[in-house]
């Protein structure tokens, strides 16, 4: 998942990922506030600002971090993940799914009452037409891989008209899912923003069922969304209205924070910020930090010259420093050892990763046929901390020979651009996990199914037996297991060098005075059906 950059990196444990059995009738209070202790209060505008506009409002395609946030604003799914941890509850579902002895069928009850905000019904059979359409090569979804394990999914790929076998609505409450292998990250797909229900026939124009409704979008001014007062949660959630303003620079967000005239920062602390806001005595209160489980890395296309020539990826993997690129962010992280991050089933810590060695990647060069160099295109997102660490690479890449013409633009430009064929040479990006298993990485940015128009696929890698061995690992009858199958993943992976992993980041936010219950998440990001402002009234 797109997020953003990280501090005070501290240990991220297994235990995190434990899931809950409760069954949830509503909501979970927020009872962890900051800014205005633990009351929580009604009413009120919840006000934040973004660099960048979201790509799109339809969930099976949203991954920018904006339409992010605004997807679990606008949506339910059938699970989502509990306050400031890793463990999920049911949403949409009334109980967590129940899986047959061989691990195949999952059958999920929907949650009576809940209406789509033009007040039709939901039903199982939305739950259907909502994850059908993500295997649908016309809806462009990026993460259709998480989904290829359906049965029949590959067939309704190629024709994508009628049913598919194995999603189904036995009735109104009963969705029922088929698998063709056991896949013990599933339950976590199912908690995706990309698994959100939207009604039947309403993809040009989602029609959703959570806690806030669509006022109006202007692109590159604002984004309006208002209190869905018929929502099943109800009283929730405690604000009557959230703007998001569109276009506004994080340094310019940052000083809006400190004078009370936004209450969230959409963007990261910049990171020639971050020593000045966390030694501010008085901005104390209103920080916290939470790892999360975050790789940046640099892509190459693998189907692209010069980088469809194995010897110039690997030319590039002895190419940077790590160490100063950190120093770049403010020490925002760990220096990494290998392409998952800790935290994550399947995390080694083997080194897996080649340090700085310019010599040896000159030599790989003039072997791969550029003994005088090249020159390539490298991109990123146009904010923080890319536009610290882009000029950095840049010149380490010069180091080897590497001519790099380094071109920040804006995030759902990035998307369009890096997920295109035979458009990006180079990109820096990163990726904070879906879910806390190593496929998550995998399915979605290097499976052979992620290689397509439209996917988060940049290198357009595919290596079968990577595949073969992410689905073994899913099928392992123990994380243990899992772990090791996905280590010779990694390394048969890393041996092809379609990514160079960086750095594994942590990530600290600064919140407004009047922000209650506020708590980062590690999946997500914002929570805003449990946040108030303090300024509200003690009910509703």
């Amino acid at each position: 998942m797109p997020s953003k950059p990280k501090i005070l990196l501290a240990a991220f444990t297994a235990g995190v990922v434990a899931l809950t059995a409760a069954c949830g009738g509503d909501a979970k209070d927020s009872t962890q506030s900051s800014g205005g202790g633990d009351q929580a209060r009604y009413g009120g505008t919840m006000t934040v600002a973004y660099q960048s506009d979201p790509k799109t409002f339809d969930p099976a395609v949203c991954y920018d971090a904006t339409c992010w946030n605004n997807m679990r604003m606008l949506y339910d799914r059938l699970y989502d993940y509990v306050g400031d941890t890793m463990n999920i509850e049911p949403q949409a579902a009334t109980a967590l799914p129940e899986v047959s002895a061989d691990g195949l069928t999952y059958t999920i009850k929907i949650r009576s009452g809940m209406t789509f905000s033009d007040g039709k019904a939901v039903t199982a059979k939305d739950f259907v037409s909502s994850f059908t359409r993500i295997l649908d090569p016309a809806t462009k979804s990026p993460v259709q891989s998480f989904w290829t394990g359906i049965e029949g999914a590959a067939d309704y790929a190629k024709a994508p008209s009628g049913s598919l076998a194995g999603i189904s609505a036995t009735d109104d409450s009963t969705l029922q899912i088929k698998l063709t292998a056991p896949n013990s990250s599933f339950k976590y797909v199912l908690a995706m923003p990309h698994a959100s229900v939207i009604e039947s026939g309403s993809a040009s124009k989602p029609v959703g069922s959570g806690p806030f409704v669509m006022d109006h979008f202007t692109p590159g001014q604002e984004i309006v969304v208002n209190r869905n007062a018929k929502y099943w949660a109800a009283p929730k959630p405690y604000v009557d209205k959230v703007v998001e303003k569109l276009g506004v620079d994080p340094h310019v967000q940052l000083l809006s924070l400190q004078k009370g005239t936004i209450d969230l920062m959409g963007d990261p602390i910049p990171a020639a910020d971050y020593l000045s806001v966390a030694g501010d005595a008085a901005l104390k209160p209103q920080i916290k930090t939470i790892v999360k489980p975050s790789t940046y890395y640099v892509t190459m296309n693998t189907k692209m010259a010069p980088f469809d020539n194995p010897k110039v990826r690997e030319a590039v993997s002895y190419a940077f420093d790590r160490n100063f690129l950190l120093k770049l962010v403010a020490g925002q992280g760990t220096v990494a050892n290998e392409y998952l991050p800790p935290g994550i089933t399947g995390y080694t810590k083997d080194k897996l990763v080649h340090d700085q060695d310019i010599a040896k990647a000159k030599q790989l060069l003039a072997e791969a046929g550029y003994p005088n160099g090249l020159s390539t295109t490298m991109y990123s997102w146009n904010t923080s901390p890319w536009t610290a660490l882009l000029p950095q690479l840049q010149q380490d890449l010069g180091k080897i020979g590497i001519t790099v013409d380094a071109k920040p633009i804006q995030q759902s430009a990035f998307f369009d651009l890096a997920g295109t064929p035979d458009k990006a040479p180079m990109t820096l990006t990163f990726w904070v996990a879906d879910y806390p298993d190593a496929s998550d990485f995998y399915q979605a940015l290097l499976s052979c199914a992620a290689a397509i128009p439209g996917g988060q696929n940049y290198p357009f890698y595919c290596n079968k037996n990577v595949d073969d061995l992410v689905n073994q690992a899913l099928a392992a009858k123990d994380s243990d297991a899992a772990t090791a199958i996905y280590v010779q993943a990694t390394k048969a992976m890393l041996a092809d060098n379609p990514v160079v992993p960086l750095y594994y980041g942590s990530k600290t936010e600064v919140f407004g005075k009047t922000v209650g219950g506020y708590h980062s998440q590690p999946i997500w990001g914002w929570d805003m059906t449990n946040y108030w402002k303090t300024t509200g009234t003690a009910s509703r």
